[in-house]
């Protein structure tokens, strides 16, 4: 199913439910052994590659994930330039090793020639996962590691040659960058977001839970969105968010594509039918179609 335009009367009727106490989050619990650096204990692909830069914001080596584009080493791709694609990963604490199920999905489109060859990127989105919170700069991190693939890589630096996608918390994040950052990226997918704690964010000055408050309030993807689509002559982007019928955070992506709708946002929704929070990327066709989106939005030289 693909809704690219999901019906206002339908959803503006469902609320998402007052304030109240909550039980103790799971994340909450792993925050004490937050760490830059983390390598899994078994190699994640034989092309994929653990590696460190050092990032002055936290003043630490920060860990991340990369697999090389296919022929990067033939001596014919000597003076090829290639896109990049960013995965966020989900979950909190932040660590690049929960980018595993981000390259294990994309590995069909890495590694076959009906697509761009490309450099990917599992990053460490720090403590919070794609925040700055506590000292910790997870945003600084993230574009600090841009800036050092860029200088380091033979990349196609500028937004045309970027892909930023991320699943749960990074979808999340994703759907923050696209519009915090649209002079870094040209092509967003937005994979399980719960765009309801956005929203409940954006509402309640910051207010994510009992836990959490986000020092930041104003760093969410429903005013992201509604300051770029107030800007004149912002950057053009190109936005796919895909969700299962069966996941938590279903309401919370209509509501965001409705509010999408509303800012006037050209965007895709792709609509899983009977998969939950782990998006089962065979149903439909949801992988080609994840895939050819993101080929669509890149630049190749």
């Amino acid at each position: 199913m693909n809704l690219k335009y999901p019906t206002t009367l339908l959803f503006s009727l469902i609320a998402l439910g007052g304030l109240h106490a909550q039980e103790e989050p799971s994340w909450l619990k792993g925050m004490d052994s937050f760490q830059w650096i983390n390598e899994a204990p078994e190699q994640m692909h034989p092309s994929v590659i653990h590696m460190t830069f050092y990032s002055k914001a936290n003043k630490a080596d920060v860990g991340f994930y990369m697999r090389l584009p296919r022929g990067y080493d033939a001596p014919e791709n000597r003076d090829k330039r290639y896109p990049v694609i960013y995965f966020l990963h989900g979950g909190r604490p932040g660590s690049e090793v929960k980018s595993r199920n981000g390259f294990e999905n994309m590995l069909p489109m890495l590694k076959s020639e009906d697509y761009p060859a490309a450099f990917m990127i599992g990053i460490n989105g720090g403590k919070l996962s794609h925040y700055q919170y506590q000292g910790y700069q997870g945003i600084s991190a993230f574009l600090e590691l841009i800036e050092h693939i860029d200088k380091t890589y033979p990349t196609i630096a500028d937004r045309s040659g970027r892909a930023i996608m991320g699943s749960s918390q990074g979808g999340r994040g994703t759907s923050r960058y696209i519009f915090s950052h649209p002079e870094l990226f040209q092509t967003a997918v937005a994979l399980a977001s719960g765009h309801q704690h956005e929203k409940r964010i954006h509402e309640n000055d910051g207010y994510e839970s009992d836990y959490l408050t986000i020092p930041d309030a104003g760093n969410n993807a429903f005013n992201n969105a509604s300051l770029y689509a107030a800007q004149n002559n912002a950057p053009a982007i190109n936005l796919m968010a895909v969700i299962g019928t069966k996941d938590d955070n279903y309401i919370g992506n209509l509501q965001w594509s409705i509010h999408l709708q509303e800012l006037g946002i050209k965007h895709e929704l792709v609509v899983v039918p009977g998969t939950g929070h782990g998006i089962d990327w065979s149903i439909e066709n949801t992988d080609t179609r994840i895939y050819h989106f993101i080929k669509s939005g890149l630049t190749t030289k």
